[in-house]
């Protein structure tokens, strides 16, 4: 009958909302998806093995023709001066910056240049002065960057016990954290004064070539000595460098 009341416990059902339905869904699927990434570990199982990574990273940069590179020393480095540099190389081991030198604790700073063997250093006053290679190798010798027997490259492929850390960023570039020992003839090619192996870090890029964007040497000290940690950062790959010798 028309008017009839509903009986006595009964409801009539309310207007459904548009959407509702595909709104649960969504929330579910998204609650599901929240559970799955954080829980079940911390997800390294799918990072690349490091010796495909290392390889690939010590070929591709055997093939670089120039970088600009920083150095930075914290605290003691035996027999070495420097605590920090930066400047930009070539393949041809012709490189051109400045660099911080500890003497007499002070610190100086210095502009260089290395062309053709030759190597000058100019402080705040005066002109460039060139001193002999042998002096200025035992100190700093930026060449040895890209030296394929002795610089980065040897570094790469010589990292012992190596072992993929984690995917990260540094300077905004995803890398490959890289973790492993460096023997002591084959980092104090690059950094001199340093006699025992180095723990190591490196980071190398995600993309197909893996060159190397930074990379952190935790060198013990020595008699009980404090030791030092050095970080060497690697960018504009393959940029034109030129160098010219100071007047």
């Amino acid at each position: 009958m028309v008017g009839a009341r509903p009986r006595h416990g009964y409801q009539r059902p309310g207007p459904t909302i548009p959407g509702m339905k595909r709104i649960g869904v969504v929330l579910v699927f998204g609650l599901a998806l929240l559970a799955g990434c954080t829980g079940g570990g911390s997800g390294t199982t799918s990072l690349p093995a490091a010796s495909g990574l290392l390889g690939t990273s010590a070929a591709s940069m055997r093939a670089v023709t120039s970088v600009h590179f920083t150095i930075n020393v914290t605290g003691t480095l035996a027999a070495v001066p420097v605590k920090s540099a930066e400047g930009d190389l070539n393949s041809q081991g012709q490189a051109k910056g400045n660099a911080k030198l500890s003497e007499l604790g002070q610190l100086i700073q210095v502009d260089f240049v290395l062309i053709n063997g030759n190597f000058y250093l100019k402080g705040l006053t005066g002109g460039y002065q060139k001193i002999p290679a042998t002096l200025a190798g035992s100190m700093f010798d930026p060449s040895a960057i890209l030296d394929p027997k002795r610089g980065v490259a040897a570094v790469l492929a010589g990292l012992a016990s190596p072992k993929t850390e984690a995917q990260e960023q540094v300077d905004g570039q995803d890398t490959y954290r890289i973790s492993g020992s460096v023997g002591k003839a084959v980092v104090s090619a690059l950094i001199p004064g340093i006699g025992s192996d180095v723990q190591t870090k490196v980071w190398v890029a995600t993309d197909a070539e893996h060159l190397p964007v930074k990379a952190e040497f935790a060198v013990p000290g020595v008699d009980g000595a404090q030791g030092a940690t050095v970080d060497v950062d690697i960018s504009n790959y393959n940029a034109p460098v030129t160098v010219t010798a100071p007047n």
